[in-house]
C-alpha cells in the first residue's frame, strides 16, 4: 500500500514538476526559488498524504505553485521595505554627523544627486514614492512598471545614496 502511494507520487511529481517550476520561474524570476517553491508545494503534499483526483490535480497543484509563490513575494516585498526603512534611518542618522550644513543644504545636495546622479526613472521612481508619498502601487499603475520594478528603483536609489552620504561625512 505504501509502495503504491509512492509510486503514484512520483508519477504525478514527474508529470507535473515542469509545468509547475515554468509557472514559478514566471511568477518569481529565480531559477532557485522557482525549484525551491515547487519542492516546498510537494513537500506539503507529501507530509498532508492529500489525495487527488486525477480530473483536477493539475488545477489544484499550480493554484498551490502559486500561492507559495506569492507568500515568497510577499516576504521579499516585506524584507526590501525593512531594508528601505533602515536605510533611510541610516541616512537620517549619518547627517548629525555633517558639521555645518543645514536641513536646506543637505536636503538641496540629496536633490541635486537624485536629478544628476541616479538613471531617470530611478530618480522619477524615489520622488513619487518619498516626495508626493505615493504607494508602490500607485507609482507602478502611473509608470506601467511592475511592482517589483518599483522596489528595485528604490533600493538601488537608496543604496546609491547611502553609499554617495555616507562618504561625505566631515
Amino acid at each position: 500500500m505504501m509502495q503504491d502511494k509512492e509510486q503514484q507520487f512520483e508519477r504525478l511529481f514527474h508529470s507535473e514538476y515542469g509545468r509547475m517550476y515554468r509557472a514559478a520561474h514566471i511568477l518569481l524570476g529565480n531559477e532557485e526559488e522557482a525549484k525551491d517553491a515547487v519542492q516546498d508545494v510537494f513537500a506539503s503534499l507529501w507530509d498532508r498524504s492529500v489525495i487527488l483526483h486525477e480530473e483536477s490535480q493539475r488545477t489544484f497543484l499550480l493554484t498551490c505553485v502559486r500561492n507559495r509563490c506569492l507568500n515568497i513575494i510577499a516576504q521579499r516585498q516585506r524584507q526590501q521595505a525593512n531594508e528601505v526603512q533602515l536605510a533611510l534611518a541610516n541616512l537620517s542618522d549619518d547627517t548629525e554627523t555633517w558639521l555645518g550644513q543645514s536641513d536646506e543644504e543637505l536636503t538641496a545636495m540629496v536633490q541635486q544627486y537624485i536629478d544628476q546622479r541616479l538613471t531617470p526613472q530611478t530618480g522619477r521612481v524615489i520622488r513619487m514614492h518619498y516626495d508626493d508619498e505615493q504607494s508602490y502601487k500607485e507609482i507602478s499603475g502611473k509608470l506601467g512598471i511592475s511592482l517589483s520594478a518599483v522596489n528595485k528603483h528604490i533600493v538601488q536609489g537608496l543604496r546609491k545614496l547611502r553609499q554617495q552620504f555616507n562618504n561625505r561625512e566631515a
